[in-house]
């Protein structure tokens, strides 16, 4: 493939010292996160299912706080703040912004399926934002994307998608899946949505989360990259901030920054079928309403697809104000409802990592991490190809009779139809992702019961030496 390398090594900035520290508050009710909210704590992470909300206070007003909820709890430094040990370069066990440039880079040198990080734009600060195009199909296969760091101090959104192109790249010819994913689509990764933002947080892990815009077009302490998108950008106050320096701020007018500007076009350009917008560190998997507590049109296919990819992790699986809060002008509402492109089955996955920094000296989670949003990043990438109809066979000739098995279209929202040639079948069977079987049909007609999730399935037949079976999807 050809290569095109635009990213260079930069320069680590002098250390800015952090100084701030999560709590985690108990809530016992919707009205404590309210009132919690109202008080003007930057929320950072939360659970209306478990009862707490972290927020992010300066180490001026802990003992504030901590008087004002005698059963908070303050989290480690590390959750907030990166102090390395070990000598360890950079951002410890997560990789900084040069480690991110030269893992890209080795990996395409390594691998002709991998393009060199290639630039869609330039940041606020004018570094490249680049991507990273990993496939072994045509140029008119379908697209799927992976973002991470829109938000600097997220760097465990990082380490799942350097998972994630190592796997691919590596298990491609032996595991049955990642061939697939890769002969049949594009996989575009952009490591680093937000570079200025995560070089100023490199080496001392402080918690800027918005970009490096601090004066344009008003003073403020940046612009939420996240809350800076065009569909439904500032609908109101409670999803987006108009204050310039709230955690929140969604900036002057909506696509103001180059990051989101730049972002928008070249996703357009690309016409993704859906992906992951990575963050960190609830332990969510968000989708769309996010600006309203409302369903869209595909509430059936996100729920369903995200209930089976959370199997694993069990990740809290719903709408952001179901979760969390509402938010609006943020990258997955505007990956599915901007009138630029047809809707894009994109996700927010919240890796639950220990706060911001809390796997700097310790890989463990990350480890877990890793392995858990693989399995995500794998079913995500099978429903979506399976939407548009790309089909994978399964089925084993043997000697004699071939058995063989068709389907009469895939995917498939009410009856499947399905031929058996060949030899004659004595079982039929569905199975699930997992392997449980999960219907008997007879007849060459299954009727989808109303109970079945949306999602990847297996149909087989066997004749007691023969087995065959056809993937197919149930997309309502």
């Amino acid at each position: 493939m050809r290569k095109i390398f635009v990213v260079a090594l930069l320069l680590v900035l002098p250390v800015v010292m952090n100084a701030d520290r999560l709590i985690r508050i108990p809530m016992q009710a919707d009205s404590d996160f309210t009132i919690v909210r109202d008080m003007g704590y930057e929320i950072a992470a939360g659970s209306r299912v478990d009862g707490y909300v972290d927020v992010l206070v300066n180490q001026r007003f802990v003992d504030e706080t901590m008087k004002r909820y005698p059963e908070a709890r303050l989290l480690p430094l590390e959750w907030s703040e990166l102090v390395p040990m070990d000598g360890r370069n950079e951002m410890g066990y997560y990789y900084g912004p040069n480690e991110n440039a030269l893992f890209w880079a080795e990996l395409a040198v390594a691998n002709d399926m991998v393009d060199s990080p290639t630039s869609y734009g330039t940041s606020y600060e004018g570094r490249d934002l680049y991507f990273v195009r990993i496939t072994n199909a045509d140029t008119d296969a379908p697209a799927i994307l992976f973002t991470a760091l829109t938000h600097a101090r997220e760097p465990g959104s990082n380490s799942v998608i350097i998972d994630w192109a190592q796997w691919l790249t590596t298990e491609y010819g032996s595991d049955t899946m990642a061939t697939f994913i890769l002969d049949n689509a594009q996989i575009y990764i952009i490591p680093i949505v937000n570079p200025d933002a995560y070089e100023y947080n490199n080496p001392s892990g402080g918690d800027q989360r918005k970009n490096m815009n601090f004066t344009t077009p008003v003073a403020s302490s940046g612009i939420d990259l996240n809350r800076n998108y065009s569909f439904q950008w500032g609908y109101d106050n409670t999803g987006s901030s108009p204050d310039p320096y709230s955690a929140t701020y969604r900036g002057e007018s909506a696509l103001s920054e180059p990051e989101t500007l730049a972002q928008t076009q070249w996703i357009d350009s690309i016409e993704p079928l859906g992906g992951f917008h990575y963050h960190t560190y609830g332990g969510y998997l968000i989708f769309p309403w996010g600006y309203i507590n409302s369903p869209t049109p595909h509430q059936s296919t996100f729920e369903s697809w995200g209930n089976q990819m959370a199997a694993q992790n069990n990740y809290q699986v719903g709408r952001a104000a179901q979760i969390l809060y509402s938010v609006n002008g943020d990258a997955v509402d505007w990956s599915y409802g901007e009138t630029t492109h047809d809707p894009m089955l994109f996700y927010t996955p919240e890796v639950d990592d220990n706060g911001f920094w809390g796997s700097q000296n310790d890989t463990t989670l990350i480890v877990t991490n890793n392995v858990e949003c693989r399995y995500m990043n794998k079913l995500l990438c099978m429903n979506l190809l399976s939407m548009v109809g790309i089909e994978e066979g399964t089925g084993t000739r043997f000697e004699g009779t071939a058995m063989e098995l068709s389907l009469g279209s895939n995917p498939v929202s009410a009856v499947l139809s399905y031929t058996v040639t060949g030899a004659v079948p004595t079982s039929m069977s569905v199975l699930d992702v997992t392997g449980r079987v999960v219907a008997a049909p007879s007849g060459g007609n299954w009727v989808i019961p109303a109970s079945l999730q949306n999602g990847i399935y297996f149909l087989r037949a066997g004749n007691g030496t023969q087995t065959v079976s056809q993937r197919f999807t149930v997309l309502r």
